[in-house]
């Protein structure tokens, strides 16, 4: 009864933790990455390092963003009480 009750809150909050992290961090910007990378390099130069710390930068940011989310640490306090649950 506990083991079925903790697989379903922890396979829950597994996929509350992915919509966090597509919600709050990467967003939908992999769809439209080439142009977004190319737009903040206009006023740079072209040259690799100028792009991979642009691109560096924006991972930051998402990094950042995932972690101030309230869904993210409620996904992450449900696989917690799911894995107590499963020691009981």
């Amino acid at each position: 009864m506990m083991q079925s009750i903790s697989d379903k809150l922890f396979m829950g909050s597994l996929i509350l933790l992915m919509i966090s992290v597509v919600v709050s961090g990467i967003g939908f910007q992999f769809v439209n990455w080439r142009t977004q990378v190319t737009d903040e390099l206009d006023e740079e130069t072209n040259s690799s390092s100028a792009r991979k710390k642009a691109v560096m930068e924006r991972q930051d940011k998402s990094l950042k963003r995932v972690i101030r989310s309230y869904l993210f640490w409620i996904a992450i306090a449900g696989m917690l009480v799911s894995v107590l649950l499963s020691r009981l």
